[in-house]
């Protein structure tokens, strides 16, 4: 058996073209292997050399198999978990982390219950392995760490042709070398649609990045997004890392063909994609039984790995191939903080639930800093909050006054200290006020207008933008995201909000809008939505009836392969049922903001564009009533200059009149008003001083409060 393995190996490689059709892909690594040689030929012949030499060396730790099992002989391997996300369900948590952790420890150590029910034949194989597997205490820089590093990325979205190693945002893996460090990398989705692979020894030269573990997120443990039945595809994917084929050998086709791994107590079998029986498993050798539950098998039963496997997976960890040999040694033990007590540099780090909210609203703050075992402390200063510091790992803080703040966070150990500083972190609005319905968004004025807001999730997408070049519905000027250059970064993420609404005293709101869309290729799959949050930013919730886009590509451009730009026949109108609304209705900050995400595959998109926003609803009657009463007026407006508010109350009426900017900041205010005969004539930017923009004029009169928008140009 042992002289087939590198033939199975070797012929399985060139053979997975005819693989395409079997759609049952939990592991990628054969595919992976296949795609890596193909690129690089003298990559194949150093894995043959280098597998050559490992199947040598098991041979000779077969023989020598009873002085592997003492006391001393389990291998210490320390592990840094890479956690892809983009703050969705695929962030998981340290806990979840950890719970994969202790599952690889409980099946390498064979401490796991359900080996009560291996069938007959492998009750006397099942393998202790004797490894353990420890998140590190020390990065590379001798910083201290948890072994678990955040990203946050569109390539979550993981290409499973090599790609994605190296364009994640974040450390690069080459920092955290995998002759010290087992890799694993946490992510959204894979490319191949397999749960997780990785490579065998010798696959990749000593050190490269690409030596590490892709597993997605829901299969790595046992809770949060994890389940029991997938906890244990981690389990198989390591075993490849430490160089165990499939049961039925090196190729990703199970239920095809008898094979054999090259391991002396695993019988020739077929594989399995479900859980069989001892009796209809006798397969390929008459009267033999098959160890279906293998982790290397594919039955998603799986219970064991044989005494065998174990001598082939700890001699990979003692060769010398790929590097395996230095992750247990003493010294990289002490320099990953694998020790009973160690020492590290303390590492500052946090995060917030949110970085937008409505004034007197709450941010909470969480502390990732890492100080080592010997203890530490914190300190957070919050300039402008309340609390103003505190030494809590976790704690809540609110803003009274709109604005833009600066939060920080000292962690202290008794190595020193380090400082995590955010600059401009948090931004907080006024809660109140802001513009009343009926209101249009056009995007007509001389450059985008300052109270539409873009924000992107990565600096080299493209952003919306005003399209003042192909003008809009019936309309010189619209927003568009210029997705059609071929440099465009997949699975980019592009927002653009709106001004905020005051909808206090408005029921039935109703939202409307033009669009026009093309894909650039008909399998591609973009996503665009339509948000609303009521804490200013801190948190979204989807508008129910925006059509998906497929049905806007059809409705307008279709696909194309050349730069879309819209004729006036495909601008296509939107209109969301007020019924759908409803939530709106009478609340005082209602903001809302369209999302675009272009495919994490195929990446480059074709152009969308929106036009003419429209928001309408039934005001109050007391406030219309009080509008239409005194007569409002505000002229001239737009200005380049002063404005007056004339209106008219009685001698006897409580006014006062004040001017914020768009995000809530006082920049006037007027609480004695002058009055001749009760009409109020008051002149705001009497000095000329105010920048360019859209401000929010609040007349308050008798403690009911009308808003209008001010433009200064």
């Amino acid at each position: 058996m042992r002289k087939q393995i590198l033939t199975l190996i070797s012929a399985s490689l060139l053979s997975l073209t005819t693989y395409s059709q079997e759609t049952y892909k939990p592991c990628h690594t054969s595919e992976a292997m296949e795609d890596a040689f193909k690129k690089n030929p003298a990559a194949k012949v150093q894995f043959d050399l280098n597998q050559s030499q490992l199947d040598s060396e098991y041979q000779t730790a077969l023989k020598n198999r009873a002085n592997l099992k003492t006391a001393t002989s389990t291998y210490t391997i320390p592990v840094v978990f890479h956690v892809l996300h983009l703050n969705g369900s695929e962030k998981i948590s340290i806990t979840q982390v950890q719970d994969a952790i202790d599952i690889l420890n409980r099946d390498y150590n064979m401490q796991n219950a359900d080996t009560s029910i291996v069938i007959p034949p492998f009750k006397n194989k099942i393998g202790d392995i004797q490894v353990h597997f420890e998140l590190a205490k020390k990065d590379p820089l001798g910083n201290c760490t948890n072994g678990i590093n955040y990203y946050y990325t569109p390539n979550t979205a993981w290409d499973s042709n090599n790609s994605s190693y190296y364009a994640y945002t974040g450390t690069s893996a080459g920092k955290w070398s995998p002759s010290k460090y087992l890799n694993i990398y946490s992510v959204k989705s894979i490319s191949s649609g397999a749960a997780g692979y990785t490579y065998l020894p010798g696959s990749w030269s000593t050190g490269a990045p690409n030596d590490a573990v892709v597993i997605l997120h829901n299969y790595a443990g046992s809770i949060g997004t994890g389940n029991t039945n997938q906890s244990r595809a981690l389990t198989h994917e390591v075993g490849h890392w430490l160089n165990l084929p499939h049961v039925w050998g090196g190729t990703n086709q199970p239920g095809v063909a008898c094979g054999d791994d090259g391991v002396s107590d695993t019988p020739l079998t077929m594989g399995y994609t479900a859980c069989s029986s001892e009796a209809s498993s006798q397969v390929c050798t008459p009267g033999v039984s098959e160890n279906y539950q293998n982790y290397m098998d594919y039955s998603y039963c799986s219970r064991m790995f044989t005494i065998n496997q174990g001598v082939r997976m700890r001699t990979a960890l003692a060769s010398s191939i790929s590097g395996r040999s230095t992750l247990s040694s003493t010294s990289n033990l002490l320099a990953t903080g694998i020790t009973s007590s160690y020492t590290c540099a303390p590492l500052a780090a946090f995060s917030a639930n949110k970085t937008y909210n409505c004034a007197n609203n709450t941010f909470t703050f969480t502390s990732t800093s890492q100080v080592g075992s010997n203890g530490g402390s914190l300190l957070w200063n919050f300039p402008g909050g309340t609390p103003s510091s505190s030494t809590n790992s976790v704690e809540v803080v609110t803003y009274a006054t709109p604005g833009i703040y600066t939060v920080s966070l000292k962690a202290t150990s008794l190595q020193g200290t380090n400082t995590a500083t955010k600059n401009n972190y948090l931004t907080v609005f006024n809660g109140a006020g802001g513009q009343t319905a009926p209101a249009l968004v056009d995007f007509e004025t001389t450059g985008l207008q300052s109270d539409i807001t873009i924000r992107n999730d990565n600096v080299s997408s493209p952003a919306w933008d005003q399209n003042v070049t192909n003008g809009g519905n019936s309309s010189a000027k619209s927003i568009y995201l210029n997705n059609f250059s071929s440099s465009v970064t997949a699975g980019h993420r592009d927002f653009f909000e709106t001004p905020l609404y005051d909808f206090s005293n408005t029921s039935s709101i109703g939202f409307s809008y033009y669009y026009a869309y093309a894909k650039y290729d008909a399998t591609q799959v973009d996503s665009f939505k339509i948000q609303y949050t009521f804490d200013c930013g801190g948190t979204w919730s989807n508008i129910v009836g925006v059509p998906a886009m497929n049905s806007m590509a059809t409705a307008t451009g279709g696909t194309l392969a050349t730069n879309f730009v819209p004729t006036a026949t495909q601008w296509k109108l939107t209109t969301i049922n007020s019924s759908l609304l409803s939530s709106l209705a009478n609340k005082p900050s209602v903001k809302f903001r369209f999302f675009f995400k272009s495919d994490p595959t195929i990446g480059r998109s074709n152009n969308i564009y929106i036009d003419q926003i429209n928001i309408t609803g039934n005001l109050a009657t007391s406030i219309s009533e009080l509008e239409k009463s005194v007569g409002l007026i505000i002229y001239p407006n737009p200005t380049s200059g002063s404005s007056f508010i004339d209106f008219s109350v009685s001698e006897s009426d409580k006014v006062s009149i004040s001017l914020t900017d768009i995000i809530g900041r006082m920049v006037e205010q007027s609480n004695t008003i002058n009055k001749t005969t009760g009409n109020v004539k008051h002149e705001i930017n009497k000095n000329e001083s105010l920048s360019k923009g859209i401000y929010i004029v609040n007349i308050n009169i008798n403690d009911k409060v009308i808003s209008k928008k001010l433009i200064i140009h």
